[in-house]
């Protein structure tokens, strides 16, 4: 068994389509509506693994909160790299707000950003 994706909702799908494929690099794999449920689905997808993203037309916005742990649902989606330094000044180049790279628990290095829609997304040195 495998994990085959995750689903997130976004306030934007053009906006959040194009930020997953600038910055990692994504292609579009499929795309369909619900019109039963008013929205709007693609799957994106990178070396086997995919994000479901749905726009709905009545979306609830996610508040971004990158230091609250206590939350229900997705915590965070983790993109491993070889390395996290040149990621970080990478993207801080393209206008991307990354936290302080810092060596955590597991004994690697990691990086938090967040997606248009606030999904937190940790950047993870292998």
């Amino acid at each position: 068994m495998k994990i085959h994706h995750i689903a997130i909702t976004v306030n934007n799908l053009e906006e959040s389509q194009k930020f997953y494929q600038d910055f990692f690099n994504f292609k579009i794999s499929k795309s369909f509506e619900r019109k039963d449920l008013g929205a709007k689905i693609i799957f994106i997808e990178l070396e086997g693994f995919f994000i479901e993203l749905w726009e709905f037309a009545d979306f609830k916005k996610n508040d971004g909160d990158l230091k609250e742990k206590k939350i229900i649902g997705i915590r965070h989606v983790a993109f491993e790299v070889e390395n996290l330094d040149k990621i970080f000044s990478d993207f801080k180049l393209r206008g991307l707000e990354m936290t302080e790279p810092k060596l955590g628990a597991s004994g690697r290095m990691y990086s938090f950003i967040s997606d248009p829609n606030g999904v937190p997304l940790e950047i993870y040195q292998r």
